[in-house]
């Protein structure tokens, strides 16, 4: 298998744009090349950045000897990510970022090179600012803030259609055929509690599900039941994560608090479950470190990281989907972020800080 390789001359602005760093301490850079390799087996850091500051940034980590390559999309592209990094998607031979306040959908090849640039507008040329991406069967679903799904054609990269769905969408996962969107209503005054139910094959809205208030991310286990966080209204109605059964629309509530952070691997939800109120400052406290089976329907564990494990300021939880390792964000929505690493068993791993504000996921490629 080819390995593509980013070369950069000139040492000086190798130092400006991109900056390598071990994860274990930092490291002198005196070759005047410095060479880039895209991950094999990697992982990639999306940090949305501040809102309005257009600072959102990319970042590589090869877990192979913990090197962190900081600012890829720039240093690939000469041009900034752009403003508030949502999400990311990798599917087939591309790499597929949404960017809300900056309403792109960027689209580069795995070497991260640049393929286009999709900006949705609505009827009136209306920015419709996408959030959420999910893929299936050839296609790319992306969820715009203004209440509609879009596809996008991976051969073409552009809009081929899209379907009204509720206020201000949120995540989208795929399940049975059908398409799942989590309408947040974030917005308004009172939030939506809705899942917009979308056939594939036809691209039409055929049904909702009734959900907790404020739904923002939802997934699907393999025997087809869903999964939903909703952010609850910030006040009296706290975070919650429950179960539905999209056949009856049966659901059930497996727990709430104040924040909770989720991410499903192999029919298993982790969760974050922190305390975050006037009382703790509004910070994550007394967190659990939570994984409910999804086909046994039972919490398995209370603690899945290494006891006296304690994780300030948690923003984001992934896991990767090819050895189980774990990867915590943290953010004071201030200063760059941290990511902590763990082993699949739990055992600290190292930790690094990304190359900007708010790191809202990490993204895993094997090739």
């Amino acid at each position: 298998m080819k390995t593509s390789k980013f070369f950069y001359a000139s040492a000086a602005f190798a130092l400006l744009s991109l900056s390598l760093t071990s994860c274990l301490g930092d490291d002198d850079i005196t070759d005047p090349e410095i060479i880039i390799e895209p991950p094999v087996h990697g992982v990639f850091v999306l940090n949305s950045g501040n809102w309005g500051a257009n600072d959102a940034t990319l970042d590589i980590y090869y877990p192979s000897d913990s090197s962190l390559a900081t600012n890829v999309f720039y240093s690939v592209n000469k041009r900034a990510l752009g403003d508030v990094a949502n999400h990311m998607l990798i599917y087939g031979s591309k790499i597929y970022i949404a960017v809300n306040q900056s309403n792109t959908v960027e689209v580069t090849n795995l070497d991260l090179e640049s393929l286009a640039t999709i900006r949705p507008k609505g009827e009136l040329d209306q920015p419709q600012s996408p959030r959420c991406l999910t893929a299936e069967g050839g296609s790319v679903y992306a969820t715009l803030f203004d209440g509609h799904l879009a596809r996008i054609d991976t051969a073409t990269l552009e809009i081929t259609a899209k379907v009204p769905v509720g206020a201000n969408p949120e995540d989208v996962c795929f399940a049975g055929g059908k398409l799942y969107v989590a309408n947040s209503g974030g917005m308004n005054d009172v939030p939506d509690s809705t899942l917009s139910v979308v056939d594939a094959a036809t691209f039409t809205v055929t049904g909702t599900l009734k959900t907790a208030v404020n739904p923002e991310r939802v997934y699907a286990d393999s025997q087809g039941d869903l999964y939903v966080k909703a952010l609850g209204n910030y006040s009296d109605i706290p975070a919650s994560l429950q179960r539905i059964d999209p056949k009856t629309g049966n659901t059930a509530t497996i727990l709430s608090n104040d924040n909770l952070i989720t991410a499903l691997y192999k029919d298993k939800l982790y969760i974050l479950s922190s305390e975050s109120n006037a009382s703790t400052g509004w910070k994550a406290a007394n967190t659990k470190f939570i994984i409910y089976d999804a086909l046994t329907e039972k919490v398995t564990s209370e603690n899945f990281l290494a006891a006296g494990t304690n994780i300030s300021n948690p923003y984001s939880l992934s896991i990767d989907p090819f050895n189980g390792d774990i990867y915590i964000g943290t953010s004071d929505y201030a200063t760059n972020g941290d990511v902590y690493v763990f082993t699949n068993n739990g055992k600290p791993h190292g930790s690094f800080e990304t190359s900007g504000i708010n790191p809202m996921g990490v993204f895993f490629i094997n090739r």
